[in-house]
């Protein structure tokens, strides 16, 4: 009992100490890439354990505070080094290029659930497959990369705003926060085939998380597609100091 409490501490330990460094990576040779595939390795030596024992309440609020360090830690180093924060974030600045379109002139794919739909589709199956076929961790890497762009934005917004803690979290647009509640919860679940070395490690409880998760992706749609206009209204009188 005591041994594993011990590395249960040291994997707690792990995930808080090297989450909110991990933007560093990016400033490697390479690092845009490096960063994304390495910084999962805080969490996943917990969450595999956790997801072996079944225990996926405890995989998922792992998974959720790694979340919020990797975005915390990617919206500090847009305040404090902007440029190399866009070099080394892979899609960093399309993807702030599109949503500030979208807040300053209404005209985006966010306002367009015809627009939009297949991309989050498309997200939403390669996160599955990457799940699936390697025990979770590349599901994290392409989440990682997702947080981190998107995070960059949020970074950017708060600075143009010069409000950097109200204006981050409201930039964190909310059907994008039930999005990755539910690629979370459905994350821990996938990843156990490979984990458990089983084709089919599920029964009632997994259905139960799996249902979860894609009430969660569904609500993200229907959030998205009725919230989106005013939402992006709302962001850009705040951009605009209204």
């Amino acid at each position: 009992m005591n041994d594993a409490a011990s590395l249960d501490r040291r994997e707690l330990q792990l995930l808080l100490f090297a989450t909110p460094i991990a933007p560093l990576i990016s400033l490697l040779p390479g690092g845009r890439y490096l960063f994304p595939l390495l910084v999962p390795l805080a969490l996943y030596p917990g969450f595999a354990r956790a997801v072996r024992a079944g225990d996926y309440a405890k995989a998922f609020r792992r998974s959720l505070v790694w979340a919020l360090l990797l975005s915390v830690s990617v919206i500090l180093f847009v305040h404090v080094a902007p440029r190399a924060a866009a070099d080394g974030i892979l899609n960093a600045e399309p993807y702030r290029q599109e949503m500030f379109g979208w807040i300053e002139t209404g005209v985006a794919k966010e306002n367009d659930w015809r627009l939009f739909l297949p991309e989050h589709l498309l997200h939403l199956g390669l996160f599955v497959a990457l799940a699936w076929v390697s025990g979770g961790y590349l599901a994290l890497a392409l989440g990682a990369a997702l947080t981190a762009y998107m995070s960059y934005f949020v970074g950017s917004f708060s600075v143009a705003t010069g409000s950097p803690f109200l204006a981050s979290v409201a930039a964190w647009v909310p059907w994008s926060v039930v999005r990755v509640l539910a690629f979370v919860a459905l994350g821990c679940i996938l990843a156990r085939p490979l984990l458990l070395r089983k084709a089919w490690p599920f029964g009632a409880k997994e259905g139960r998380w799996v249902a979860a998760a894609l009430l969660g992706i569904l609500t993200d749609l229907l959030v998205k597609a009725n919230l989106a206009p005013a939402y992006g209204l709302f962001l850009r009188r705040w951009l605009a100091g209204e």
